[in-house]
């Protein structure tokens, strides 16, 4: 992945009770696909998901970081200033040793709440590319994953939409070609069920729109292919 460098403030978006969302531009294979850093607040302090090119002080109006997650082996990038600022840093399984570089406080390798009660973590192991941890905030009922699917929608650039299509990852939300030719099925319907099992409406994805209601639905549809 390739980043825009920008100076434009970080705009915080208020998503749910506790939950803010926050987006930069970013480049994947010559696409632009955009990235979502998504906060939460937990009772033990901030949790960042998938943090993004931005300085740790533009979170300041929220407070200082506890914890920062790099959710699967392709959204690290931007780790090390937050690690600095002083935030735990927690990673998908197989991520430190690919940055040997950073210290990890632990590594989401199993189901629990590492967080405290009002989070859980589901790892996925259908996909080895990306090792994915997928959250669930439970408060306001918001499953978040990163590049399990996407939500590209027509406000998003032509040439995203047309590169997506071609991949079968667009209109709507979606897994593309990559996940369908990656994916280990059998493990992939288990931990798919095993998702659909928990309580969640949101849905909250690293690439394209967030949804407010309806994400269960939209995630059973974006898997119906398993």
């Amino acid at each position: 992945m390739s980043a825009h460098n920008s100076n434009v403030p970080l705009e915080l978006r208020p998503f749910a009770e506790g939950v803010w969302t926050a987006e930069r531009p970013q480049r994947f294979a010559g696409v632009e696909v955009g990235a979502r850093m998504t906060v939460l607040a937990l009772d033990g302090g901030l949790l960042l998901h998938s943090p993004i090119d931005v300085p740790p002080a533009a979170l300041a109006p929220l407070g200082p970081p506890r914890w920062v997650v790099a959710p699967n082996k392709l959204h690290h990038l931007y780790l090390a200033p937050w690690i600095d600022a002083g935030a735990e840093a927690w990673c998908a399984p197989g991520l430190d040793a690919k940055r040997g570089d950073l210290t990890f406080a632990g590594v989401l390798d199993a189901p629990g709440e590492p967080f405290g009660p009002e989070v859980s973590v589901v790892p996925l192991s259908c996909i080895a590319l990306t090792n994915e941890v997928v959250v669930l905030h439970r408060p306001s009922r918001t499953l978040i994953v990163t590049d399990l699917l996407y939500n590209f929608t027509p406000r998003d650039p032509w040439t995203t939409r047309a590169a997506l299509w071609a991949l079968g990852g667009y209109p709507g939300v979606r897994t593309s070609l990559l996940e369908k030719a990656l994916m280990k099925r059998d493990r992939a319907r288990r931990e798919i069920d095993h998702l659909l099992e928990l309580d969640f409406d949101r849905l909250i994805m690293a690439h394209g729109e967030p949804l407010e209601r309806g994400g269960k639905a939209a995630l059973a549809n974006a898997f119906a292919w398993l």
